[in-house]
């Protein structure tokens, strides 16, 4: 079982992640793009597909083959188009520059190390043209850290139309010993069928870092990034210690 491999449970990551509350933000974010637009661990298309419909021309990179599958397959469903491509983040290279690149829903926080993030900085920032933005979400390591106890709990449960089943989500996350910012977390998937009887169980076995306001802005600063804007929220609300995330808008200054 490899550490942050999403292929196992590509098939049910739309029945957990059901979210919306980020989609009118980056429609209108990449609307202000005159270029094209680079969606990293764009994953199966939650944001991929409002952008596409929206009229914005994306490339999407993940490394998750089933991810990306996932992905292909609802654009041929949808008559839609855009490039996918199949590379990690800290190797990026596609040989063209883009007006904006953007990273949903925290995804950034699964490189785990500042080196690593530094190089996934460096690459994301030489795809960028001059005058180009890059729309990196992080959680907000203080609100985070809350619910970061070695305890196992439920996450929640979600219906399963097609069985009149359950999916069950428990997840189980703890700091490691020597750097307390990496999380080390354990998802178990339980789909029971209408009757209540378990008939699948997957674990995927996840690791993610808290980066702090001063450390992330040290590196993007290093890369040769320049801050924009700084939200703590999808509605454009300013940061606060209380707010769910971190959204840093960077410019590359060419």
């Amino acid at each position: 079982m490899q550490i942050n491999d999403y292929d196992p449970i590509a098939d049910l990551y739309d029945t957990y992640v059901p979210l919306t509350h980020d989609i009118d933000f980056f429609v209108n974010e990449t609307h202000k793009s005159s270029g094209e637009v680079l969606e990293l661990m764009s994953g199966s298309g939650r944001i991929s597909i409002p952008l596409i419909k929206s009229g914005v021309k994306l490339t999407c990179v993940d490394k998750s083959a089933g991810m990306n599958a996932v992905l292909k397959n609802k654009l041929t469903q949808l008559g839609l188009n855009a490039d996918i491509v199949q590379m990690d983040v800290c190797e990026l290279e596609l040989h063209k520059q883009f007006g904006m690149v953007i990273i949903p829903l925290n995804s950034f926080s699964h490189i785990t190390t500042p080196i690593n993030q530094f190089m996934a900085l460096d690459r994301i920032h030489r795809h960028l043209v001059p005058g180009g933005t890059f729309i990196c979400t992080l959680g907000n390591p203080y609100v985070r850290q809350q619910n970061i106890n070695g305890h196992l709990r439920l996450l929640r449960q979600f219906l399963l139309p097609e069985t009149n089943g359950k999916l069950l989500l428990w997840t189980l996350e703890q700091c490691e010993s020597v750097d307390p910012q990496v999380v080390d977390s354990l998802q178990f998937y339980e789909e029971y069928d209408a009757r209540g009887v378990l008939i699948s169980k997957r674990v995927l076995e996840l690791r993610f870092r808290l980066s702090y306001i001063d450390e992330f802005e040290k590196l993007a600063t290093l890369v040769g990034f320049k801050l924009k804007a700084f939200y703590g929220d999808y509605i454009y609300s300013d940061f606060n210690r209380d707010s769910p995330d971190m959204i840093w808008v960077l410019e590359n200054p060419g």
